[in-house]
């Protein structure tokens, strides 16, 4: 089996170095297809197994490897909430907004599920609850509000005064029956159950633009690929004849596995106040800890200083035994905090982007929202995910 290399600042996520590389094959060109997707990430793919099951023949086309970069930068968890946002979202977008994300969130993670079982996928899926906390005990008043936005949401939300974690902690949020993977291997067997039948998956290939028409022409560095809808799922729009850039704004955030001493509580967890969260994941060595934290300017020359802090606060919190991997993540937030997802001003060609560290459901929901639009079904979420709602 080959496996990926840790680079020369030895970050290294540990999602890629337990599967095997890929190697699938650049552009074909002249070739036809009903959907191309620009990127690989779990966005592009989703959209693609979904097309691809309602009939479509699709191409994902990826500049790189496919299930790389900001994909594996994420710490994998799954569920109808990132933190605390829907208080924020019933003041400033109004109820019926809110409900709609709801929806689509919870909408995400039963999709996830549906798809794992349905594919037969061995990707260490495990429901669990989450909890989101303030351990400094301040803001709890926060809390008790995002708890009651959530449940007018109508989501599996339950108030806790105790937050069960190696360390003291406070009141809290519970969310039941949420979930957690190893993204990698889930989206590296769809990908290789996407390829033939008349559809395709290109590695090495790095989209330059979109020529627009009835008949769309993506234009790569390996050639060309005609298709009558274009997906762009990559972190920032390749191509944006809107300007949705200008409404994205780019961090970079820090994740490090550790060992502890004794037993890790079966949950995720989130420290909303400053940010930081855990969960568990399986390993040959035994249950690993995933501790995130810390952002940045994406291009930040130094990291290390992010991982240094990140490591003193899980030494602070844990009874840490080594430091295994550390690695970190960039992705973007759009303005108003809500993903872009939907077909630009460009018929027929269609964007995700601004999935705001939250991209298994965003994502997920993406490639829903964007599979939905492109074979005609009506769908809730279309108009509060609009990419022209900025312009």
């Amino acid at each position: 089996m080959m496996h990926q290399e840790k680079n020369s600042n030895n970050e290294s996520s540990f999602w890629l170095e337990m599967c095997p590389a890929t190697n699938f094959p650049t552009l074909n060109e002249g070739l036809k297809v009903d959907v191309a997707i620009l990127g690989g990430g779990i966005a592009g793919i989703t959209t693609a197994t979904l097309l691809k099951k309602a009939g479509y023949t699709v191409a994902v086309i990826e500049a790189g490897r496919v299930v790389k970069d900001v994909t594996v930068g994420t710490t994998a968890k799954i569920s109808v909430s990132p933190s605390k946002i829907y208080n924020n979202l019933i003041s400033t977008l109004g109820i019926v907004k809110a409900q709609k994300y709801a929806n689509a969130n919870s909408n995400a993670l039963d999709k996830i599920s549906e798809i794992v079982e349905e594919h037969d996928i061995d990707c260490d899926f495990h429901r669990l609850p989450l909890y989101i906390f303030n351990e400094s005990l301040e803001k709890v008043d926060e809390l008790k509000k995002e708890a009651k936005a959530a449940e007018k949401l109508g989501l599996p939300v339950l108030w806790v005064d105790n937050v069960h974690l190696p360390f003291e902690t406070g009141p809290g949020i519970k969310y039941d029956n949420q979930a957690q993977f190893h993204p990698r291997k889930y989206l590296l067997a769809l990908s290789n159950d996407l390829d033939g039948d008349g559809s395709y998956v290109f590695e090495k290939t790095r989209a330059i633009t979109v020529k627009e028409g009835e008949l769309k022409e993506v234009v790569t560095d390996q050639g060309s690929i005609m298709a009558h809808n274009v997906v762009i799922a990559t972190h920032s729009p390749v191509y944006d004849p809107d300007g949705l850039q200008a409404h994205l704004h780019s961090e970079r955030s820090y994740v490090i596995g550790v060992y502890v001493k004794g037993e890790f509580p079966d949950g995720m967890f989130i420290d909303s106040y400053p940010v930081h969260t855990y969960r568990s994941t399986p390993t040959d060595k035994g249950e690993m800890i995933l501790v995130a934290g810390e952002h940045s300017p994406v291009n930040v020359e130094d990291r290390s200083l992010y991982y240094h802090r990140l490591e003193k606060y899980a030494h602070e919190h844990l009874d840490v035994e080594s430091v295994e991997y550390l690695w970190s993540s960039k992705d973007s937030v759009t303005d108003d905090g809500l993903p872009m997802i939907g077909m630009t001003s460009q018929e027929g060609i269609y964007v995700a982007a601004g999935f705001g560290f939250w991209g298994m459901t965003n994502g997920t929901t993406a490639a829903m929202v964007i599979a939905d639009l492109i074979t005609g079904k009506q769908t809730d979420a279309t108009n509060i995910f609009n990419p022209l709602r900025f312009k």
